[in-house]
């Protein structure tokens, strides 16, 4: 388990498969996603199998530490071990523990780990325009908008934009660096 400020990430298992398929089919979630089709047990199992083989992605169960509680998912993907950059991807909370700080923790954690144990250089998200809930966690752990994708995607019945925003590993380690002298 890779352990952050209250919340740890482990590799998601089959048996968390029921548990992600609820979330996923959450309105507010599913909504965020780019495709918002429900999802049956058997598409994410057949996901997941796909997921296993694929080097160029992860993802990771978010588990409160305090009690071992599994509160969300989390992953990267595209990742690009070459050029060093991957996209963080997929977040999502369990609608009773939205609102309570665990996204940023989780991000901060997997951010921490892509840039130390992956030897990643660059980290960035796609978020859409109106999810703005999304843009401030991610600004909350350091990201910064890069630009912006005019009507890139067909999102409730609408052309949207699309904000990417990105990290380097320097950037977060000043960051800390700065946040740690501060204390």
């Amino acid at each position: 388990m890779i352990c952050g400020e209250g919340v740890g990430l482990r590799l998601v298992l089959e048996e968390d498969l029921r548990l992600v398929a609820g979330w996923r089919d959450d309105e507010p979630a599913r909504s965020m996603f780019y495709s918002p089709a429900l999802t049956s047990e058997t598409g994410l199992r057949n996901s997941f199998k796909a997921l296993l083989g694929d080097p160029t992605r992860m993802r990771f169960m978010i588990q409160r530490l305090a009690d071992g509680t599994t509160i969300g998912i989390v992953g990267l993907e595209h990742i690009d071990y070459r050029n060093q950059v991957a996209e963080l991807a997929g977040l999502v909370i369990d609608p009773a523990e939205r609102g309570q700080g665990w996204g940023a923790k989780a991000l901060d954690t997997l951010i921490r780990y892509a840039f130390d144990d992956l030897n990643l250089h660059r980290l960035y998200a796609r978020i859409y325009s109106s999810n703005r809930a999304a843009q401030r966690v991610a600004e909350k752990v350091g990201l910064q908008s890069e630009g912006i994708a005019r009507q890139s995607v067909f999102h409730n019945w609408v052309y949207e934009d699309i904000v990417y925003m990105a990290i380097l590993r320097e950037e977060w380690k000043h960051e800390r660096t700065t946040t740690n002298a501060v204390r």
